[in-house]
């Protein structure tokens, strides 16, 4: 009886000895993956802050806060700071439009345009987007420029430039001059200032 009763003392310090030993080395393992937290963490912190470009807006939020209809509340010193790039932004994704219409004009294969476009600048990459009525008007100027001669642009050129006044004025941009001016440039006018005749 008493071999039987050291046996189970035995195997019952066995079973005590193993449990301490594994929990030590449970306790060992989450101290280690603490540190790697608390360490990331720091490292993390330390890293200087990149800011994203045009305040992480992008499509139609972008084109909210740069009209005044955002729900966010920017800064609305950055939104001021963040007219420049637009402009830019926007400049680009027009220009794009009309000489998509124009270019699918030229292949016989005229669509819908797409009233978003992935627009790189020096800022970085964005997604642009305006109002599909604009990306429309703008697409189909560049359409029927490619079909009509230049000497009937006239209405092409007046479509174009209010489509680009409504754009820039709802974004609170200055537009220095028209968009025919330099997306559907005279050429009579140019050949004009050549001979000295007016």
């Amino acid at each position: 009886m008493d071999a039987l009763m050291n046996a189970l003392m035995a195997i019952g310090l066995l079973v005590i000895l193993v449990l301490v030993i594994y929990l030590i080395d449970r306790v060992n393992t989450i101290e280690k993956e603490t540190r790697q937290v608390l360490s990331n963490v720091q490292q993390q912190s330390t890293a200087p802050l990149t800011p994203l470009p045009f305040l992480g807006l992008s499509s139609k939020k972008l084109w909210d806060s740069m009209t005044g209809r955002s729900d966010t509340s920017l800064d609305p010193l950055a939104l001021f700071d963040l007219q420049g790039p637009y402009q830019v932004v926007l400049s680009k994704h027009v220009e794009a439009l009309y000489r998509e219409g124009f270019k699918d004009s030229q292949r016989g294969m005229a669509g819908e345009p797409k009233n978003t476009r992935q627009i790189t600048t020096s800022a970085g990459t964005v997604e642009s987007w305006i109002p599909p009525a604009q990306a429309s008007a703008i697409y189909q100027c560049g359409v029927q420029a490619a079909q009509t001669p230049e000497a009937n642009w006239g209405p092409l050129r007046n479509a174009l430039d209010e489509a680009g006044h409504y754009l820039y004025s709802k974004a609170q941009l200055d537009i220095s001059s028209p968009l025919s001016e330099w997306l559907m440039p005279d050429d009579s006018g140019l050949k004009a200032d050549a001979t000295g005749t007016v």
